[in-house]
């Protein structure tokens, strides 16, 4: 969609697919929402992540089922002569449901008025795509439904990552090398190790860390050759990757960073085929010229559908202990 040089409060509405006047509620076109979603997805690593495993669905009605190997012995040896076992491996399946995220944007009457403002509906496309790639991260994350977070908050809508993990969890040794100071890198590509089958594909693998130890990755010599060797074959591809470790892609995000009174950080390890979403792909928005009278600005309200479900608890294991301050001893 073309952005007019000379942007008027009337048109910008007609824009964005807004109605006027206390808010009459409509979907955005087609054509609209086919921009907005590809901004989420470029500001969301989970989407990005789920998309290259294939578990990113654009669904089209409100509840699919999508399927979930149970895994069991699904190769066997058969002699001449003697009959094949019988086949226990099987396909079941795990529902999609999409839930309602919000996103409030309070924007000044005067910018709304100004004829001369270019290209602002490609800037609140933008701000709404960042604020709801960040509610979904925290959905995705830390969403836990058997706890009321309270109105509003997102970790209501699902059981995210953190919650649904049930491979072992690692704890962080912080004497694991040491004295040449890779011990975070270490610790990490141990840490695969414990995801037993899911971890054998190192390309199929993520490491998400709080900003703790980014700072002490990029830091470490070891992090670096590793990132070195990994650039140019595809890598810095998601976003809030800061490099490779054997292979595997680390992301960096502020909410595993110490809750408040903790003294230690987590990180967390899974396989990308552990999780699924699904994209409703249907935005409505809403105008308030009302609602925020006294303080001289406009309200729009958006809403997207999204879902969210966990395939395999089993690849995904959980980091404890790590230290926020991470020695970078390095050789």
């Amino acid at each position: 969609m073309g952005s007019s040089a000379l942007m008027t409060k009337r048109q910008l509405l007609k824009a964005l697919s807004m109605n006027d006047g206390g808010g009459a509620e409509v979907t955005l076109q087609t054509t609209v929402a086919s921009e907005i979603v590809p901004l989420i997805r470029q500001q969301a690593y989970l989407r990005q992540l789920a998309q290259k495993s294939g578990a990113l669905i654009n669904m089209t009605k409100p509840k699919i089922r999508i399927p979930k190997l149970v895994r069991a012995q699904g190769v066997y040896g058969v002699q001449p002569g003697r009959p094949a076992p019988e086949f226990k491996a099987r396909m079941e399946g795990i529902d999609l449901v999409p839930e309602k995220l919000m996103a409030w944007l309070p924007i000044e009457s005067e910018v709304f008025e100004d004829a001369t403002i270019r290209d602002i509906e490609s800037i609140l496309r933008e701000e709404m795509a960042r604020e709801f790639a960040q509610g979904e991260e925290i959905a995705f994350l830390w969403g836990d439904r058997d706890t009321d977070h309270g109105d509003g908050d997102p970790r209501n809508l699902f059981n995210g990552l953190l919650k649904q993990a049930a491979a072992p969890a690692y704890q962080y040794d912080e004497t694991l090398d040491s004295a040449d100071g890779t011990g975070i890198v270490s610790n990490l590509v141990r840490a695969m190790r414990y995801l037993g089958i899911y971890g054998r594909n190192k390309k199929d693998i993520t490491i998400f860390v709080g900003l703790f130890a980014e700072e002490a990755l990029i830091r470490n010599a070891a992090f670096q050759r590793m990132s070195s060797y990994a650039f140019g074959q595809g890598a810095g591809i998601y976003t809030g990757e800061i490099g490779r470790i054997a292979g595997a892609t680390v992301i960096a995000t502020s909410f595993l960073d110490p809750l408040p009174g903790e003294t230690t950080a987590r990180a967390m390890v899974l396989n990308n085929t552990s999780f699924a979403i699904g994209d409703w792909q249907t935005f409505t928005v809403k105008v308030y010229n009302e609602l925020l009278a006294q303080t001289d600005e406009v309200a729009i309200r958006a809403r997207e559908r999204v879902a969210f479900a966990t395939r395999y608890p089993e690849a995904i294991l959980t980091i404890t202990g790590m230290p926020v301050n991470i020695s970078n001893t390095n050789p």
